[in-house]
């Protein structure tokens, strides 16, 4: 039974979410606040046969005049919801800020004052001097180490008088002296970011595709795991039942499995490197260190790592764009994401470029190069585009100070990595199941009835109906069917083109048609999983016209592409 709510507040990068963690253990759910696509994590800290639910809002970083619509919800909640007090977290970079935000609170209900880092810094006063200074309970705090952790847990069930905070004798520094590294440096940031992104592409490249950046292939990969295990379950399941039933469960039940255990492991280890960079600070710190120069080329500077990490999955960078701050910066995140290239799309370009460009094999570093670089020149202009149609600014809103870099505490690290994937296999992986077993019958099933050639069936007859828009590049429908089953999963891409022998068809394509088919896949729509995230952070109206706009984009883009290269004599 919950006998108190409490929310929890503060400035960006304070470790509020980490304090949350340490606080709730492992009972944690988000739901969206009413009325918006703004997400809230509540979790419940538990003594007994009691407890306190525990409300985490958004950050607040102008607390006297809030700009945006992330900072005005975080302060009315605190305000005006129904909670029986307010946990204001400050910490030593943004000293002020966390002060003033409790001074405001205090005056309508009962605060309890948070210094958190206090293993990297405390105020020159002990917890009690603070406490009847300030006339509000105060806690130090480190979510890292532990330390304060049990006392503010305890302080939760006891009845926290209201008391307005006083400042006028207090005096507050505007943040506290931290060393930050040579990273704050914005040449050293932005190269470190770029370095991170490449890094991690690579590596979720190589581990799990087995793929090589130079189109060698590696012995052992999960990709070729997961073949394995595929191909065994489907013989099995053939040889027992066979016919249309056994190929149901091998190609709707158990692709639906499959495919849930590969995009897991995608998401997985993403979501384990996201929460590292945040974490220990990395990210607050280079992403802050470039916003500025970012937000000139319209890209959020809040979600320039969410952007790093669509190069690995879109799916968890999506999810990772609905907790970012601010709702310009979360909107147009999300937008931006599937104009990223994911390591499927890239494995994907490096096996087109291999098998049609053996004869040329100098080209096959450009040919996978170039659909990148067009789709970071289209993703400025679908920013241009969003940003004047739904009026979201990408500049910084205050200037707030970089966080310390710090080890993570491990504990909450891994806690946040399994709420993470947790919230993906609940909200995503139904529906992604759900979409491939009710497309089976299309590749299954014909105008003449079942089929085991997948040319003669309906999936193929849509192939063919698509085909006169892709004339003009050159393409047959072998190679455009493969893309329709893309928009599900890019995985099953290079699987249906082998089946449509659209890969060999590629291979005898001009340059110009190849090189279309690759910059049209590099951004022509999200996979399934990344639109279900997509809905639920920016809504169905908007989830809708990034589809149109993408395929508009990809499609333009592909043409010009091949009208380019067809006057280019080779």
């Amino acid at each position: 039974m919950v006998v108190k709510r409490y929310a929890i507040i503060g400035p960006p990068n304070v470790g509020k979410s980490a304090l949350f963690y340490a606080l709730t253990g492992v009972f944690v759910k988000t739901a969206n606040y009413p009325g918006t696509t703004l997400e809230l994590q509540k979790g419940v800290v538990k003594k007994g046969s009691y407890s306190v639910e525990l409300v985490d809002l958004p950050g607040v970083f102008n607390p006297d005049s809030p700009i945006d619509e992330d900072e005005k919800l975080a302060i009315k909640e605190a305000l005006e919801g129904a909670y029986d007090g307010v946990i204001v977290v400050a910490a030593p970079h943004v000293l002020k800020q966390g002060l003033r935000l409790a001074e405001i609170i205090s005056a309508r209900r009962p605060v309890i004052l948070v210094f958190n880092m206090a293993d990297l810094w405390k105020p020159p006063y002990t917890q009690e001097e603070l406490s009847k200074l300030l006339s509000v309970p105060v806690v130090f705090t480190s979510a890292v180490t532990g330390e304060g952790v049990a006392q503010l847990r305890e302080l939760l069930f006891k009845d926290v008088p209201k008391s307005s905070l006083r400042l006028q004798d207090l005096k507050v520094p505007e943040y506290a002296v931290i060393k930050s590294a040579i990273l704050s440096r914005p040449p050293i940031a932005l190269a470190t970011l770029l370095a991170l992104g490449v890094l991690t592409t690579i590596f979720l490249m190589a581990v799990i595709e087995g793929v090589t950046p130079w189109g060698g292939n590696l012995p052992v990969s999960l990709a070729s795991f997961f073949d394995f295990l595929d191909q065994h379950v489907s013989q099995a399941v053939m040889a027992l039942i066979g016919g249309p039933a056994g190929r149901f469960i091998t190609e709707a039940l158990w692709e639906s499995v499959l495919t849930l255990l590969i995009l897991s492991v995608y998401v997985i280890i993403a979501f384990t490197l996201i929460v590292l960079y945040e974490d220990s600070g990395l990210i607050a710190l280079l992403s802050k260190s470039v916003e500025r120069r970012l937000s000139y080329v319209g890209i959020p500077p809040r979600g320039v790592v969410c952007l790093f990490v669509a190069a690995s999955c879109n799916v968890p960078a999506a999810i990772t764009a609905k907790a970012l701050w601010g709702r310009g910066s979360r909107v147009l995140t999300a937008l931006l994401t599937p104009y990223v290239p994911c390591v499927a799309r890239l494995a994907i370009f490096v096996a087109v470029a291999a098998a049609a460009l053996s004869r040329i094999p100098y080209l096959i570093p450009v040919a996978v190069f170039i659909p990148y670089l067009i789709s970071f020149g289209f993703a400025l202009i679908a920013s241009f585009i969003y940003r004047k149609a739904l009026g979201i600014k990408t500049e910084a809103i205050g200037i707030v100070p970089p966080a310390p870099l710090m080890w993570p505490r491990w504990y909450i690290y891994f806690k946040k990595v399994a709420v993470s994937y947790k919230e993906f296999i609940l909200k995503v992986g139904p529906l992604l199941s759900a979409v491939i077993i009710a497309l089976w019958p299309l590749r299954a099933y014909g105008p003449g009835g079942y089929v085991e050639d997948i040319s003669q069936s309906y999936l193929a007859a849509i192939g063919n109906a698509f085909e006169p828009l892709f004339k003009p590049m050159g393409l047959p429908w072998q190679v455009v069917m493969p893309l329709i089953g893309g928009w599900v999963f890019k995985e099953v891409v290079l699987g249906l083109l082998e089946a449509t022998g659209g890969l060999q068809i590629i291979s005898t394509l001009p340059l110009s048609s190849i090189m279309a088919f690759l910059v049209f896949t590099a951004f022509y729509s999200a996979c399934i999983a990344t639109l279900s995230v997509l809905y639920r952070t920016v809504g169905l109206k908007l989830t809708a016209l990034s589809v149109v706009v993408n395929l508009a984009m990809a499609y333009i883009a592909a043409l010009a592409v091949y009208a380019a290269l067809s006057l280019v004599p080779l």
